[in-house]
């Protein structure tokens, strides 16, 4: 069923002619993270970054004010789970919107915390498709240089697993970002990550050009034809 929550009839107007509530929604829950990613367009040095963080009353009303159109919403940051109050960030979204999904895009650096959203989350909602998307870009050493967090890749494995075995309303996925720090070695991370890892679903995308990251643009069409590459695979 593509609604269960919300009204088909009521989504499929909105969709085609009112179009004046969301369907999917991206929610920056904050931007602090634990790491330091060379690629990042996060600006940590700037001190305004960290303002404008909502609270959890600001999300309350929000979640209230959503329409009755939005199947799904995504959390991320900077690290979503450095917010401490995520699950209920989560339950907020679920007891006052029309949401059937939840995708949450996350380092894993944090594992304890995503194994006690997934708990807490199902529990709440058994039917609310929970989505993750792992992100690891390299092979094991160099992930966790680039990352600047040491064995950064051992709990993104660890957190791939866990939640590998869960229901089937969760859904892991690892997402390479692709970049000037691994575009050279992309073919052998997709192999490692598939042959060695067992790492049944995998995605990738182009490094993010914005805020403090530029990339040129020889580089994103050299970039592209890597992720052609790896679809083809």
């Amino acid at each position: 069923m593509l609604t269960r929550k919300a009204s088909f009839p009521h989504v499929i107007n909105n969709l085609l002619f009112k179009k004046n509530e969301p369907i999917s929604l991206v929610h920056f829950v904050t931007n602090r993270c634990n790491a330091r990613c060379s690629f990042c367009f996060i600006d940590f040095d700037n001190p305004e970054t960290f303002k404008g963080e909502l609270s959890i009353n600001e999300i309350e009303e929000l979640t209230k004010n959503l329409g009755k159109s939005l199947l799904n919403v995504n959390l991320t940051g900077g690290e979503p789970f450095a917010r401490k109050d995520i699950v209920e960030i989560a339950k907020l979204y679920l007891q006052n919107s029309t949401i059937q999904s939840i995708y949450v895009t996350t380092n894993a650096s944090l594992p304890d915390r995503i194994k006690i959203f997934v708990e807490e989350v199902s529990k709440f909602s058994p039917k609310t498709e929970l989505g993750f998307q792992i992100s690891i870009d390299d092979l094991p050493s160099s992930h966790n240089r680039v990352r600047k967090i040491k064995n950064l890749f051992d709990a993104c494995m660890d957190t791939y697993k866990f939640l590998e075995k869960m229901s089937d309303n969760i859904n892991p996925v690892v997402n390479i970002t692709v970049s000037e720090e691994n575009c050279d070695n992309i073919k052998e991370i997709y192999n490692y990550f598939k042959d060695k890892c067992k790492i049944n679903s995998i995605k990738a995308c182009i490094v993010r050009d914005e805020g403090v990251y530029k990339t040129p643009l020889d580089k994103k069409k050299k970039y592209l034809q890597l992720i052609i590459g790896l679809q083809n695979k």
